[in-house]
């Protein structure tokens, strides 16, 4: 059994000689033959030769499990992006971690989106706006906001430990630095907050939200949009859209080619369609897709400053992150602070008057064309899941990967020793590729498409 074993290790490594190879062949077929030894050969056999194949459901139980109405969240697709397998686990088999007491990460992330939807709700029960409530009655109103929602919380689980104390007195310190900046960025431009927490249960009618992936299969998207501003000036209409994070995020076009950032540009389809619907007579005009974090940094100060300095290098380190278009008319919308330094969007000019290169910057072009490559991918994505596709091939980029957060670990057994186990690498490549990658994609699409309404004209 030692030979054997010792033998199959060199063999599939591909260092074994052809006359030891010849050798152990010899002995294997005894050891098949011999009654007493085949069950134990058979198992060094398949010691030797494992490795990881892929498979796919059969159709008819990929929609057994998922249902021909395919429902999910913009984040579901995006993990099926990352790894089909993990999907499987967690939205088709629906395996979950026990669940512990204690506050986590996106506990806070949870309490941060309901006191804000909620403040802005309240808001106009003070007979103010965004634009010019208060200090005193806004921190009176978050306050009571947020009191009245941390006590509901996991039956109170925010009171229970110190530590959990101290995270509750942290949270109220970050909602109060992100009301008055959200308050003061709005303050420097001409957009009015049109709608907070905008579900997408009821955009019931847009195509952005229920997509035709066949004539018989759809898919219909499940989400809330935090913020729709827009600025209406005559026959024109300028969407932008908020999105409130707790964590670090930015505009990653890498990862909206592969699938695994499509939330923010979504949100502004379905923006930009529900204005439409609004104002049929109007021209709509994307303006920005940003990302808002929420958070009260704190300075590191070379040299004293007064306590107005403080707050002006704060606002500048809770600058929104995203893409903006780059027209200058609805750059000037959305922050019209004067100075060489925009206060409101992580911009500078250059002596010639121009904006610096900046990547938040893009042309409505290139906007219009990611919010198409976005949908399309939406519905690759969605048709993939109904075809039964559960493939164990996690995506790895050069700071991150699939791996990193998924608690599966352990029930997939992904080890990329195995045969069959790889990760798909992501070539990190410049906008202009990636952009230039995505009119192919289109150009491909319109092809298609006019070839299958060829098809139905000419069909008898």
């Amino acid at each position: 059994y030692d030979y054997v074993a010792d033998g199959l290790r060199e063999a599939v490594s591909g260092n074994l000689p052809s006359e030891s190879k010849k050798s152990l062949l010899q002995i294997l077929k005894v050891m098949q033959e011999e009654g007493e030894t085949a069950e134990e050969t058979e198992k060094l056999l398949q010691g030797a030769f494992a490795g990881y194949q892929e498979e796919r459901l059969p159709k008819q139980l990929a929609l057994a499990l998922c249902g021909r109405d395919l429902v999910g969240s913009i984040t579901r697709l995006e993990t099926f992006a990352a790894c089909a397998y993990e999907h499987f686990l967690k939205y088709e088999l629906l395996l979950e971690e026990r669940k512990e007491f204690g506050f986590e990460a996106v506990d806070m992330g949870n309490i941060f989106h309901s006191v804000l939807a909620q403040f802005s709700e309240r808001l106009p029960e003070t007979g103010c706006s965004w634009f010019d409530f208060p200090k005193e009655t806004g921190e009176k109103l978050l306050q009571e906001i947020l009191e009245a929602d941390t006590a509901a919380y996991g039956n109170a689980v925010l009171y229970e430990t110190a530590r959990s104390r101290y995270a509750l007195e942290r949270i109220g310190r970050i909602l109060r630095r992100a009301v008055f900046t959200l308050q003061y960025q709005l303050q420097q431009g001409k957009f009015l907050p049109k709608k907070f927490e905008m579900s997408f249960s009821s955009l019931q009618d847009l195509e952005t939200v229920n997509v035709a992936l066949t004539e018989e299969e759809k898919m219909k998207l499940v989400g809330r949009i935090d913020r729709l501003d827009t600025c209406e000036e005559d026959n024109i209409c300028y969407v932008k859209v908020i999105d409130y994070k707790s964590g670090k995020n930015n505009f990653d076009i890498v990862a909206l080619y592969h699938g695994l950032q499509l939330q923010l540009v979504t949100y502004l389809n379905a923006a930009m369609e529900y204005e439409k619907k609004q104002n049929p007579e109007k021209e709509i005009i994307p303006a920005g897709i940003l990302y808002y974090h929420i958070d009260d940094p704190v300075l590191e100060l070379k040299e004293e400053k007064t306590p107005e300095e403080i707050n002006e290098e704060l606002r500048k380190m809770l600058r929104p992150a995203g893409i903006v278009n780059d027209d200058e008319e609805i750059i000037e919308k959305i922050d019209a602070s004067e100075g060489a330094v925009k206060k409101v969007l992580p911009l500078s000019r250059k002596k010639d008057g121009s904006f610096a290169e900046n990547s938040l910057l893009m042309s409505r072009e290139n906007m219009e064309l990611i919010s198409g490559y976005a949908a399309g991918k939406l519905k690759e994505l969605g048709s993939r899941i109904l075809d039964g596709e559960i493939g164990m091939h996690p995506y790895s980029r050069k700071d991150k990967e699939a791996c990193t957060y998924c608690p599966y670990g352990k029930v997939c057994g992904f080890d990329k020793k195995l045969p069959g186990c790889g990760k798909r690498t992501l070539p990190e490549e410049d906008r202009e590729e990636i952009l230039e990658k995505m009119r192919e994609v289109g150009a491909a699409g319109d092809r298609d498409e006019k070839e299958m309404l060829r098809r139905r004209a000419s069909a008898p």
